[in-house]
């Protein structure tokens, strides 16, 4: 069988691929370890508010360490973090 070369724009779209699957397990794992710091009176009263102040927080954190901050998403943090805590209630 022969195989052709893929296009540059073929090799773009996978990069583009890996690079966003990488983002998106980052960004899972922020949500992740700032899901294991919350106690539950944090999780009790946890708001889409809390939430835009994680991406803050956050944002801060990475450029202070250097890192480019990711498109960090308030409302898919509150999203992910209702849904660790309905996980952890069953």
């Amino acid at each position: 069988m022969n195989r052709q070369r893929p296009t540059q724009g073929q090799m773009w779209r996978r990069g583009c691929a890996r690079k966003e699957k990488h983002m998106e397990e980052r960004m899972m794992d922020v949500i992740v370890e700032i899901y294991n710091h919350m106690d539950d009176s944090d999780k009790d009263a946890f708001t889409l508010e809390d939430a835009e102040d994680m991406v803050e927080d956050q944002i801060r954190m990475d450029k202070e360490a250097g890192r480019e901050p990711l498109a960090y998403d308030p409302q898919f943090f509150y999203d992910t973090i209702v849904e660790l805590m309905e996980q952890d209630a069953e």
